[in-house]
């Protein structure tokens, strides 16, 4: 991960207002696996710290593990209200946590930043007997006119759009991670955009240009004459997918 430390430098405030959050109701496919508020949680990867509050606010200790100053800057001040929130300055392949100690490793978004064979090593290192891992993304669904058009714009005018991609992790790769009770949970969730809250949520992406570049604004007129052409009542409906990997490593 460490050569993608810096990627979300100048996005950390774009990410915490605008990239969608998690819902509460994954706490529900958590508790299967023998999770209560008393389980203590590794966020790894834990950006701007969107995930983490999920189960701060369930009254769980979080390790919240993010390499990148600017986002964990970002969650510290978010955060600093709930006193079962720890932010550490390490990374998935190097936690900095005593072994054993940790119910549940969670990653947000994150999974394919890392170095997918040292992470595992270290999740297993950090977590106690019996631990469970839970890998989450979550993905546009690009179905409508409208976001075919976006997913159109991105292919055509951004090379490093190929890049790294959560999508590149398919079942049988992620299933090899596991060795016991594992399963993939998936649900559909959808919620409405203005254009500022659309470019937000683009601006927040390690691909985007910076904004203040030719390139940023050439992109920034594109989408808003998609959203134009394709909005209703100055909105537009955002269906998304979250698919939870989850199990006993």
């Amino acid at each position: 991960m460490n050569q993608n430390i810096n990627k979300f430098s100048d996005k950390a405030d774009n990410y915490a207002k605008y990239r969608q959050g998690y819902s509460e109701d994954i706490l529900e496919y958590f508790s299967e696996y023998g999770f209560t508020s008393n389980s203590i949680v590794a966020d790894v990867g834990s950006g701007t710290g969107k995930l983490a509050k999920i189960f701060l606010e369930n009254g769980n200790t979080v390790y919240a593990i993010e390499p990148n100053d600017n986002m964990r800057n970002m969650a510290d001040s978010l955060l600093n209200e709930f006193k079962n929130y720890i932010s550490i300055n390490g990374s998935a392949e190097d936690s900095t946590l005593q072994n054993g100690i940790i119910d549940f490793v969670v990653v947000g978004q994150a999974f394919h930043w890392f170095d997918a064979p040292k992470a595992l090593i270290e999740f297993k290192r950090i977590l106690k007997k019996n631990g469970v891992l839970a890998i989450i993304w979550y993905h546009r669904k690009t179905d409508t006119p409208f976001w075919k058009e976006y997913e159109n714009i991105l292919k055509d005018n951004i090379p490093e759009y190929k890049g790294s991609n959560h999508r590149n992790f398919t079942d049988e790769i992620m299933e090899k991670y596991f060795s016991g009770d594992y399963k993939k949970i998936e649900k559909i969730y959808s919620r409405e955009l203005d254009f500022v809250e659309l470019l937000g949520s683009f601006s927040s992406s390690s691909y985007t240009p910076k904004e203040d570049t030719i390139e940023y604004r050439d992109l920034s007129k594109l989408l808003n004459n998609i959203f134009i052409k394709f909005m209703e009542n100055n909105k537009i409906i955002s269906n998304f997918g979250m698919e939870i990997y989850i199990g006993r490593i």
